[in-house]
């Protein structure tokens, strides 16, 4: 069992998942940076007292914890993807944009041990930063199969995106196009999942067709409800590091539409259908052939998270990545992943 202190800035489904598969085997203590600035004392004895420090997003949050794992000679390992290592590309999105975020996520990333990159275009995104390339080991995001059990509802025409509503996701992740090619299928329902957190929502309102619901943030097992009715899965983004709501909709059966933007292809693979930008004329085809592959289509992709992300493989990751770190576990843990091959004490 390891000493393990994880700092993160605002929680989200994988740092819980990644969390709760830590705690399983580790001493386990929890950090949530609620500012930028943290107390050198306080942090220092944090640091002094675990075998390993990690975090989620090489950001200011993670750099001092960085530094003080230098200073006291403790490994560290970050999980990396998303807004630290995008460079916007035009979206008004990523620290790559400003030298300045850009030299935190940097610093940060130099300085630890390991890299958990969630994707291979993650990885791509972290080496044009700068990052090491050796220090680099991939890691995609795990579902519990447990969590997303089939309530037993009848499939219907109907296609699913799943995003915060903000006018960032409203080109970032699709939103708007998705909207917009509800028009052009009349007969299928457009269900758009997500908390309402600015006017966006007004903005998506006033240019939907009656087919269109929006659900505002709803509770995991609704959720889960909605994506196996659903015969189809969309996510129309222009980046996205992974896709975590594009797998839940794969676990529970539906066929996935994707645009054809960072990692979103290397998620679906063979088992769904890419459309080559966020055209709602585009989007609307890639629905169409969606719902004609039945259930063949659906048990693809099922089949393609059950084989790839579920948490069983980042379980195994995360121990290896552990064992290596602090020598603690199996001979197999210490193995851990190569490249090219318990309680918990809360802290705010």
């Amino acid at each position: 069992m390891a000493r393990i202190t994880y700092f993160y800035r605002e929680m989200s489904e994988y740092i819980r998942i990644d969390l709760d598969l830590l705690r399983e085997r580790h001493d386990l203590t929890v950090v949530e940076c609620r500012s930028r600035w943290f107390g050198p004392l306080r942090l220092l004895r944090l640091v002094a007292s675990s075998d390993l420090v990690m975090s989620w997003f090489a950001s200011w949050h993670s750099l001092l914890p960085a530094l003080a794992c230098r200073l006291l000679g403790r490994p560290m390992i970050v999980t990396v993807g998303g807004y630290d290592t995008a460079a916007g590309s035009g979206l008004g999105y990523g620290a790559g944009r400003g030298w300045f975020k850009r030299l935190v996520t940097l610093a940060t990333a130099r300085l630890a041990t390991r890299l958990i990159v969630i994707s291979e275009f993650t990885r791509r995104e972290a080496m044009a930063l700068g990052a090491d390339p050796a220090r680099l080991v991939t890691g995609p995001l795990g579902l519990d199969p447990a969590r997303y059990a089939d309530p037993g509802v009848p499939r219907e025409d109907l296609a699913v995106t799943v995003g915060g509503v903000n006018t960032g996701n409203l080109t970032r992740k699709g939103l708007e196009p998705f909207v917009r090619a509800a028009a052009r299928l009349p007969q299928v329902r457009f269900v758009v999942i997500g908390a309402w957190m600015d006017d966006a929502i007004d903005r998506l309102r006033g240019i939907a067709p009656p087919n269109v619901t929006f659900t505002g943030r709803l509770p995991h097992e609704e959720k889960v409800a909605w994506l196996w009715r659903a015969r189809v899965v969309v996510q129309a983004s222009r980046h996205e590091a992974f896709g975590l709501s594009l797998a839940e909709g794969m676990l529970c059966g539906a066929v996935p539409v994707v645009t054809n933007a960072g990692a979103l292809p290397e998620v679906v693979g063979d088992a769904g259908i890419v459309v080559a930008s966020q055209d709602p004329e585009a989007i609307a085809e890639g629905v169409r052939r969606a719902l004609g592959s039945g259930a063949t289509g659906s048990r693809q992709a099922r089949e393609r998270v059950l084989e790839r992300f579920t948490v069983h493989q980042r379980r195994i990751l995360l121990s290896g990545l552990v064992g290596q770190a602090t020598g603690s576990g199996t001979e197999l843990d210490r193995a851990g992943p190569q490249e090219g091959r318990s309680g918990e004490r809360r802290s705010a």
